[in-house]
């Protein structure tokens, strides 16, 4: 009977060693894998064009956060609540994105951000995503900007979310001279893992007949940050940057997904809706956000329009400096068939 029990007991930690060697690995794993791309990276300019922005002239400009092709009206995500963890199959990606691409081309911008486009993703089905919205869109120029390369995250460990590449873009029928990669504030505890990395682009275009410049920034905000400090410091980066050109005059619109509300309703007991603060925006910027339909769903519920659960938001929008005339700005309500936003479309000229 005790040499049962002492084998019975040999065989249990074993297990227990076995087990802590495989998460003690994994850590390790995780640690050296993880990085950050170094700041002030100059990007590739793909496609270029020639022709140049003018002033007095009226163009349209789109933002957009397409979700990674992964969210559907039926996608309840895990980290809201929901359920789903990776995209249900590569065609229902590859549907998703081509009804991005069908968005964007109905709407014909001038200029456009994308948020949240993945290539070599485990979530999106490794689906390459902007060799897809790049041959659906042949008259652009396009800048992509990675924010993040994830190490294989086990986590939820029965279903785990694994790796990811995934950045922002942006897009324009006219000539974009050059394009920056500029790193912004994370937290640096554990939580790192989970926001990975965060950045945002700024993208320079030249004016006919003008020494000043249009200047475009593209970003994606930390969505499920729990310090705030990081959120505001994010945010006064961002900022700071901006400062530099629109002290200069030059025009300037940043295109973005905040998570932050910019109009209607804020939902301060989320990460992701806390109220924008205005009062710290650079001095010569404004707010231009729409207000005829939500920009964004939650994700702990599918979506049903007949009897929606979630709770819905306006995080989508622009920044715009004061020498740019908004004209108009609306929220294109396809009732989140291809993502958990919705694109924001706006009508502007730059002011002479």
């Amino acid at each position: 009977m005790k040499n049962r029990l002492k084998l019975i007991g040999k065989i249990l930690v074993s297990i227990i060693l076995v087990f802590a060697l495989i998460i003690g690995s994994y850590v390790i794993y995780v640690y050296a894998q993880y990085h950050r791309l170094p700041n002030d990276m100059k990007q590739t300019i793909k496609n270029p064009q020639t022709q140049q922005v003018e002033l007095g002239q009226t163009y349209k400009m789109m933002t957009f956060n397409i979700g990674y092709g992964s969210y559907p009206p039926s996608f309840n995500f895990f980290m809201d609540g929901g359920d789903d963890v990776r995209a249900y199959s590569k065609s229902a990606v590859k549907s998703a994105i081509q009804e991005d691409i069908r968005l964007i081309n109905k709407e014909k911008p001038d200029f456009g951000n994308i948020q949240e486009i993945d290539w070599q993703g485990d979530r999106s089905q490794q689906v390459n995503e902007p060799q897809m919205v790049r041959a659906g869109l042949p008259d652009y120029t396009s800048v992509l900007t990675q924010n993040y390369d994830s190490a294989f995250l086990f986590y939820p460990v029965t279903k785990p979310i694994g790796k990811a590449k995934s950045g922002i873009m942006t897009y324009s029928k006219y000539e974009i001279e050059s394009s920056t990669r500029y790193k912004l504030p994370i937290e640096t505890n554990f939580n790192k893992f989970f926001d990975l990395d965060r950045a945002f682009s700024v993208s320079i275009l030249p004016i006919k007949n003008s020494d000043k410049k249009f200047v475009i920034f593209n970003t994606h905000l930390s969505a499920f940050i729990t310090d705030q400090k990081i959120q505001k410091q994010q945010l006064l980066t961002l900022f700071d940057e901006m400062k530099k050109y629109v002290s200069k005059g030059d025009y300037v619109i940043c295109g973005a997904d905040y998570n932050h509300a910019l109009a209607g309703k804020a939902h301060p007991e989320l990460t992701w809706m806390k109220e924008f603060p205005t009062e710290n925006l650079t001095k010569g910027m404004r707010v231009v956000a729409p207000t005829n339909a939500p920009t964004v769903r939650s994700l702990d519920y599918a979506y049903d329009k007949k009897n929606p659960k979630n709770t819905f938001g306006i995080i989508d929008g622009f920044l715009v400096s004061n020498n740019i005339k908004d004209l108009k700005i609306q929220t294109i309500d396809n009732q989140f068939k291809s993502s958990d936003h919705q694109p924001v479309v706006m009508d502007f000229s730059l002011e002479k």
